[in-house]
């Protein structure tokens, strides 16, 4: 039943892959996934949190920036998973505030888990057209189109996942909002809505030797009437503690060699806090003018020692 579940959802999640990009892109997603999939939540059982920091195209004027929060709660028995996202992106003189509580339920198939979510998320958007960076040609007091006041608008949705993992393999899909909500602040018009986008995630672990493994993963993204895109990555990781990767990501428009190469550098401080850091370097020709993306990213995994001491063999996804 579940097979056929997560079958039927891959087909009717294709039908929107052919409105813009609208969901924040983020180079470390294999550290983050309960931000782009709801049936994460739980998958551990013990509370972890995420921070995220990523300043998009440094040095463009009012180039994207996003501050991420996300909490994923301790599973609740053996198959509820709990988890919060919080989340703020700014661009140009836009600010979007998100909230979202996510809910999953698990079954275990043999070494796996296989891991069915929904989530169900708040926005607010904010346009502040009294933002001192804004010029026009003539008079901006003149043009009767743009309002001297800061806009308001606040937006429900919902999302679904599923999540498939063992201790060496992953495989998600995601429709993290399914609602064509209006985007307009004008309640007369519906010229822009949110979109439904689809992210599917997949990698995989192989040990080299004991202190050594390599892992290879992708992701997959795309939005209605937008060109999907695809991060390919590899990364390696000595000792369990320190890693590094480098990942590919398509995009651009036509005659770039992409839109980015993204360089990942991580480092295990404990058995409980992990801190990354992934700076891509643009290909499209947007490098005239931009210096770059940063992103940062803080886990703290608050692991009971009562737990610490049996886990014996390590699990990587």
């Amino acid at each position: 039943m579940t097979k056929r579940l997560f079958i039927l959802f891959i087909f009717n999640a294709t039908g929107f892959l052919l409105s813009a990009q609208q969901q924040q892109m983020y180079t470390q997603f294999m550290y983050n996934k309960m931000g782009l999939n709801p049936a994460y939540a739980g998958n551990e059982t013990y509370l972890s949190a995420t921070l995220l920091y990523r300043d998009q195209w440094n040095g463009f004027p009012g180039a994207p920036k996003a501050q991420v929060l996300t909490v994923n709660l301790p599973r609740l028995g053996k198959r509820v998973g709990l988890g919060l996202n919080f989340e703020r992106q700014t661009i140009g003189i836009t600010e979007k505030v998100t909230y979202e509580l996510m809910y999953a339920y698990k079954f275990f198939l043999g070494e796996g888990t296989l891991s069915m979510g929904m989530n169900v998320s708040g926005r607010n958007y904010i346009q502040d057209y009294t933002d001192s960076r804004l010029f026009a040609i003539q008079d901006i007091n003149l043009d009767p189109s743009i309002p001297q006041t800061v806009q308001s608008r606040n937006l429900i949705n919902a999302g679904f996942g599923v999540y498939f993992n063992t201790t060496k393999f992953y495989l998600g899909a995601s429709l993290p909002r399914m609602i064509r909500s209006d985007l307009d602040f004008d309640n007369n018009n519906l010229f822009s809505t949110e979109v439904r986008h689809l992210f599917l995630m997949t990698g995989g672990t192989f040990i080299v030797n004991n202190d050594f493994r390599v892992t290879p993963q992708l992701m997959f993204r795309a939005a209605e009437n937008s060109p999907w895109g695809l991060d390919l990555n590899i990364s390696g990781t000595w000792k369990d503690k320190y890693s590094t990767g480098l990942t590919y990501r398509t995009g651009g428009t036509k005659g770039d060699l992409g839109e980015s190469i993204d360089l990942i550098l991580g480092i295990q401080l404990s058995d409980r806090m992990m801190l990354g850091f992934a700076y891509d370097i643009t290909l499209s020709r947007i490098r005239t003018i931009d210096n770059g993306s940063l992103e940062m990213i803080l886990s703290y995994n608050f692991i009971p020692k009562k737990i610490k001491t049996i886990i014996v063999n390590p699990r990587y996804f």
